[in-house]
């Protein structure tokens, strides 16, 4: 039986997110928070995902800002992609890219708007 690596309890949410990567910003939505982190999905362009996976393939974290809104605030968060996962579905047209999202202090339940 494999042991559980998580800190603190997922809570599965969908909100729209923006997150940029290198120089480049894209849209996404959120899968679940944790007081850590979140899970972020996404599709890409055959092209887009070339320059993200550059991005990540560069070094073992990403660095990336994820722009959100909670509370009727917008907020910005900077962290770090800690693992990803892509898929796609056959033809080059569209990919899609999983990936956790470590955020220092984050603490997403206290963020009560999400």
């Amino acid at each position: 039986m494999e042991e559980d690596r998580r800190n603190s309890e997922r809570i599965k949410i969908e909100t729209p997110v923006t997150f940029e990567v290198g120089r480049r910003t894209f849209f996404g939505t959120t899968a679940n928070l944790s007081d850590d982190g979140m899970m972020i999905e996404s599709s890409f362009a055959r092209d887009n995902i070339r320059k993200v996976l550059r991005n990540l393939l560069k070094s073992g974290e990403c660095p990336v800002g994820v722009n959100y809104t909670a509370r009727g605030k917008s907020l910005t968060r900077r962290g770090v992609i800690k693992h990803y996962h892509l898929n796609f579905s056959g033809g080059e047209s569209v990919y899609r890219l999983s990936f956790g999202v470590w955020i220092p202090k984050l603490r997403m339940r206290q963020e009560k708007g999400l």
